[in-house]
Parts: structure tokens; C-alpha cells; sequence
């Protein structure tokens, strides 16, 4: 019976040495991708290792711990930016927090929720990247159509590969579809990767579980961005997004214009948050007070909460909202209603 428990313990032992084993030395179950993982001055071994955890880059934060502790490393890990490969085992994750990683090459870019093309082509050329024109001739330029305009570089085609791409018209750029994110690259990466780069973030955001929604709603993915877009300039909170989204339903439901003032901006290229009687009377299809409908494509590149409130919009009475100086939104369900509240908070 001794020898009988004896063996029960070394056989426990054993396997668990070879589970340890398993985690220090063969590679994690990650989904392959490399991702940049920040370490901030100060932050000790266990901080680090519920940060990788949470970032999906090691499986077992005690694991980690301990193998630090073994090789004594809890005041060697290096403070900074770090690519890890998500597939990495624990040991060869760990050597290089410790020794650092070749980033001289690289930097970071940082594209903003709500940023629209002339914002990405901007802040890229301000940071050195490319020229502005270079992104457009990849990206394309905002509300040009062009099967009407010959005078301007048609924007690459990256459908193949793509198939979330099958609804976007090709005769317009890909505004909507270059996720706002933060992005390593290389410091001479060219507008083509960069762009790619971005729509391959949106295919991993934008999951199979939306375009299942998206598709039982009986809709199409360009117009939930295209609406995403809007919602995107005009709230703030998921909870705002998704009662603007309703609105917005309500009047396209009954064939109400959906004049929205962030379609005026992007029309003129102008930002203003209340468009004057001149700039609505700008002659464009993305001029929503004109024409009835969504616009040609997406206004701006919407974050997630977004395109998720356009997928789960509030179900709701309201046909009017406004902004008021203070950020908060005040929805109605009647013109008189809505007359009433921009008296009270414009005295118009």
C-alpha cells in the first residue's frame, strides 16, 4: 500500500512537472498574432504578469511569476514597449522583457476614434511617415466618387483576401474601414501596409458574432459603418450611441432626412458643431439635410462602441436630438418638443 502511494505521489509530481515544463518551454496557445505590450516605470513582476494575462499573452500568471523568481529576474525586466508574439512560451517571452527588442525601426502611431481620411493623412505626414498625397492615393480622399472623377488616383484595390470589403463600392476610399487603434509599424512602412494593416484590425474587431447580427438584421456592413460614422460624431457614451442610433433608424424608417451635422462637415471639410444656413446649403450627397437616406459611405473611421450601437440601436420614440454646450444630449420625440429644448438651450 506504501509503495502503491508512493507511486501516486511521484506520478503527480511527475505530471505536473511536465505541465510546468509544458508552460516555461513549448509555446502558448495564442492566436498568432504580435502585439506591442507597454511596461511602465515602477510596475513590479506581478503587475507585468496580470497586464500580459489580460493582454491574452501568457496563460498562467503564476507560472510566470514563478520562473522570474527562479532565474532571478524580478529587477532585470525593462521598462518600455515590447513585441510579443502571442505563441511565445514563457522562457522566451521572458528573455526578451529582460533583453529588450530590436524597435529602433519602429514607432508607434495612434489613429483616434472618429478620425476621418484628411485626419489619418495629416497626422501621418506631421509624424513623417508619408506624405499626405501618398495616403490618398492609397486610401482614397474623402466624398470623391470616382467613376465621376477622373482627376484624382483611384484608391488601391484590397479586396482580395478581404471578403469583409464585398459590400464597399470600389469607386470609394475606405473611410470607416481603418480601425482606430494603436498601431507599431515600421518607421518606413509604406501607405499600402499601413492601410492593410488597419482593415486586417478591423476584420479581428468587427467578429464573426456583428456580422452575424448585422446579417439577421437584414442589412449590409457598409451601411451599418456609414451609420456607425455619424453615431460616432454625434455621441459620446454606448448608451447615447445606441438611442442616436434609434433615432436615426426611426427617421430612415419613414423616410425622414437624417440631418445630421457631422455629413455638413465632411461635405465642406469644415468642423463646426451647428453648421450656419450656408454651409447646409452645400451641394453634396453627403449633405443629409438635402438628401433623405444615408449618405454615399461612412463620414469618419467609428470605434467599436459605435459600430455596436448601430448593430443593437435602443428601440425608442425619438425622431429629434440636439447637443447642448454642455455635452449632454436631449432627445424628442416631436418637432414642437424639439423647438421647445432648443429655445431652452440656444434661444433659437
Amino acid at each position: 500500500m506504501k509503495k502503491i502511494l508512493i507511486l501516486l505521489i511521484l506520478i503527480i509530481l511527475f505530471a505536473i512537472a511536465g505541465w510546468v515544463f509544458s508552460i516555461v518551454f513549448i509555446a502558448q496557445s495564442g492566436t498568432g498574432e504580435t502585439k506591442l505590450f507597454t511596461i511602465q516605470e515602477g510596475e513590479g513582476v506581478h503587475q507585468i504578469s496580470q497586464n500580459l494575462r489580460k493582454e491574452g499573452l501568457i496563460d498562467n500568471s503564476f507560472i510566470f511569476e514563478t520562473y522570474i523568481w527562479l532565474i532571478k529576474g524580478q529587477n532585470k525586466i525593462l521598462a518600455g514597449d515590447h513585441l510579443i508574439y502571442d505563441k511565445w512560451s514563457i522562457k522566451n517571452l521572458v528573455r526578451v522583457l529582460i533583453v529588450g527588442t530590436a524597435l529602433e525601426k519602429e514607432t508607434t502611431i495612434k489613429i483616434i476614434e472618429g478620425w476621418n481620411l484628411k485626419d489619418i493623412a495629416n497626422y501621418l505626414e506631421k509624424q513623417g511617415i508619408c506624405r499626405a498625397e501618398e495616403f490618398y492615393n492609397v486610401a482614397g480622399r474623402p466624398t470623391i466618387n470616382y467613376d465621376l472623377n477622373k482627376n484624382y488616383t483611384r484608391p488601391q484595390d484590397f479586396s482580395n483576401g478581404h471578403p469583409i470589403l464585398a459590400d464597399k463600392p470600389k469607386n470609394y476610399s475606405f473611410e470607416g474601414f481603418l480601425f482606430p487603434d494603436t498601431y507599431r509599424i515600421y518607421k518606413d512602412a509604406k501607405p499600402e501596409a499601413i492601410v492593410e494593416k488597419m482593415i486586417n484590425n478591423f476584420e479581428r474587431k468587427v467578429n464573426k458574432e456583428i456580422l452575424d447580427a448585422i446579417s439577421a438584421s437584414g442589412r449590409n456592413i457598409y451601411d451599418v459603418i456609414t451609420l456607425a460614422s455619424i453615431v460616432e460624431k454625434e455621441a459620446k457614451t454606448y448608451e447615447d450611441k445606441q438611442r442616436v442610433a434609434g433615432v436615426y433608424y426611426n427617421r430612415l424608417k419613414i423616410g425622414m432626412a437624417l440631418q445630421a451635422d457631422p455629413t455638413i462637415n465632411y461635405a465642406t471639410g469644415e468642423i463646426t458643431d451647428r453648421p450656419t444656413y450656408d454651409q447646409i446649403q452645400v451641394t453634396s450627397l453627403y449633405n443629409t439635410y438635402k438628401h433623405a437616406g444615408l449618405p454615399p459611405g461612412p463620414i469618419c473611421n467609428p470605434g467599436l462602441d459605435s459600430i455596436r450601437a448601430v448593430v443593437n440601436p435602443e428601440k425608442n420614440n425619438y425622431y429629434y436630438f440636439l447637443n447642448t454646450p454642455d455635452g449632454k444630449l436631449i432627445f424628442s420625440k416631436t418637432l414642437e418638443e424639439h423647438k421647445r429644448n432648443r429655445l431652452k438651450y440656444f434661444n433659437d
